[in-house]
């Protein structure tokens, strides 16, 4: 079978190293391959590879023809690129052991610069599906207007006009924003505008959100979406671009993209193909195979020329940027605190606190804001760390990312206090527990005195606090030798996902003359890290114990300040 073959061995030339891609579609091609050749034959993995189904996209695939393009008139099978047969795979071969009509991936992202035929392969993905799913499906796409949401359905229609043997199973409308009907299904595509009002009353089998990194808004793309809730089969596709624009909801997206790829959240129904030009390849032939894959060379011809204008042209470095080298996702990743796979490996899942003496740290907040509370103690050269988080249940509904955190606070990693603000009283109160509730010896009790002034003075009646604020001079030496620590394998903490959560969004700002770095508490999708600053809190008094104290003259001088 030309697909399947094709798209594994794309899948298995990027694992290699033979494929010039990015991260991402490295580890989304891994996790295809464990499954089509491991976990599918697992008796707890709920899917499996349907080749027979799979066989019938490959024959439908034969009678159609591209439109446009290098290969114009052509077969569409014959002249797919790899990629394009991994995304189709990705989209039709893997289904749900119970159901054979529902597919595993359903949550479809194609991030990638233009001129890749984005445009054509998703309208192929729809020609596909009006053919195979339920009768009287509805297929939609939207954008933030409705000449560019016909786009897709431009390509669509053009493919069908060149396959004669499908074009009269089809009714195309006469106007370019109308619909088009399958014949057979009853099924029938229509592109719609970004009005969140008017897409509450639809039912979209599938929904395309085309350009979404042009948004900066997802009422729309939620409407669409809150419209699947009765279909078997629901599908949403992402393909976008990148923009110059600030707050889309895109970047966003990718950083849940990377999570669920790191293990910080688990979603085995997303597939994603994230293409851009890594930062140290903006202005090189790498970033152009990273962020190109159809491997058109006149195509690339044409990008190197537009390169050698964005160096000396200032108006025209941004469109280079972004619609050659998909480069808006770049964002703070090269200022990445710790690697979240590293970190992972750190975990365990139970640690004894019994009989220790141990250091708390804090990290608190007001209101919508995660409150932290980690414990840590030192043995035989390594750190052991337990932490729990602290959240107003009402203020859960405006939280962005995406957690359960009913199911966090069964397992322990969290807990929800009621109303809407941080209650005190009650993070006292289990501060005050824990040398009963873990049989351990508190040593002292660190934290930022910005929110919780009041509560660290009640605590001092009984404990040694350290007020710690958070400055250069203050926390820089901790949070450097934290990080080495980590990288050292000198940190072992209890498994808890929230605290993964943290460290995966944590993010470092460098002072302007030293090499001093603080975290910034919030990164760009205002996700927060304060499980990992309780965390050094509590990592600093201990560290501090055993190293000499840092003096910020001192520093300077050695850099010839």
């Amino acid at each position: 079978m030309i697909l399947l073959e094709q798209g594994l061995q794309y899948a298995k030339d990027v694992v290699s190293g033979k494929e010039i891609t990015t991260k991402e579609v490295v580890r989304q091609c891994e996790i295809f391959l464990e499954d089509y050749e491991v976990n599918q034959f697992k008796e707890e993995f709920k899917y499996y590879a349907d080749e027979d189904k799979l066989e019938v996209i490959d024959n439908l695939l034969k009678l159609l023809n591209f439109a446009t393009g290098f290969v114009a008139g052509q077969p569409v099978l014959e002249n797919l690129a790899p990629f394009q047969c991994f995304l189709l795979i990705g989209v039709f071969l893997f289904r749900f052991k119970n159901n054979s009509d529902k597919f595993m991936h359903n949550d479809i992202t194609l991030f990638i610069s233009r001129k890749n035929a984005k445009t054509a392969i998703v309208g192929i993905i729809y020609i596909l599906l009006m053919l195979t799913e339920p009768n009287y499906s509805e297929f939609y796409s939207i954008c933030l207007t409705k000449e560019l949401s016909a786009e897709i359905r431009k390509s669509m229609g053009q493919i069908l006009e060149a396959s004669p043997s499908l074009i009269r199973h089809f009714k195309i409308s006469k106007t370019f924003t109308g619909s088009i009907i399958c014949k057979l299904t009853h099924s029938f595509y229509k592109p719609r505008t970004s009005e969140a009002g008017k897409n509450n009353s639809v039912r979209p089998s599938a929904v395309c959100s085309d350009e979404h990194g042009n948004f900066q808004n997802a009422d729309n793309f939620n409407a669409m979406r809150g419209g699947q809730k009765n279909v078997i089969n629901p599908i949403v596709f992402r393909t976008t671009t990148a923009y110059a624009i600030t707050n889309s909801i895109m970047e966003e997206d990718i950083d849940y993209i990377r999570k669920v790829f790191d293990g910080v959240y688990e979603d085995d129904r997303q597939f994603a193909l994230l293409y851009y030009a890594e930062e140290e390849h903006l202005w090189d032939d790498t970033g152009i195979y990273q962020s190109n894959p159809l491997r058109i060379e006149e195509n690339y011809e044409i990008i190197r020329e537009n390169r050698k204008r964005a160096l000396v042209k200032s108006t025209e470095k941004i469109e280079y940027l972004t619609k050659d080298m998909n480069n808006f996702l770049q964002g703070d990743a090269e200022n990445t605190y710790l690697d979240v796979k590293t970190w992972k490996k750190l975990s365990v899942p139970k640690i004894d606190l019994h009989g220790k003496e141990v250091t708390v740290g804090g990290d608190f907040a007001i209101s919508l804001d995660l409150n932290a509370i980690s414990i840590m103690y030192k043995e035989k050269g390594k750190y052991y760390l337990v932490s729990k988080g602290f959240l107003p249940k009402e203020t859960l509904a405006e939280r962005r990312e995406k957690i359960d955190y009913y199911s966090y606070e069964d397992v322990g990693y969290c807990e929800l206090m009621e109303g809407r603000i941080a209650n005190y009283i009650r993070i006292e109160e289990y501060i005050r527990s824990i040398e009963t509730l873990y049989n351990c010896k508190i040593a002292c009790i660190v934290s930022d005195p910005f929110n919780a002034l009041q509560m660290m003075n009640n605590l001092s009646n009984d404990y040694e606090v350290v007020l710690l604020k958070q400055t250069y001079t203050s926390l820089s030496p901790s949070i450097k030798a934290f990080r080495d620590s980590v990288y050292n394998n000198e940190i072992i903490y209890q498994e808890n996902k929230l605290l993964d959560f943290c460290v995966s969004n944590a993010v470092e700002v460098r002072a302007k003359v030293t090499e001093d770095i603080l975290l910034a508490k919030e990164n760009k999708n205002k996700q927060r890290i304060d499980m990992l600053m309780s965390s050094i809190f509590a990592y600093s008094q201990i560290y501090l114990i055993e190293e000499a104290p840092y003096n910020a003259i001192d520093e300077l001088d050695k850099m010839d300040w």
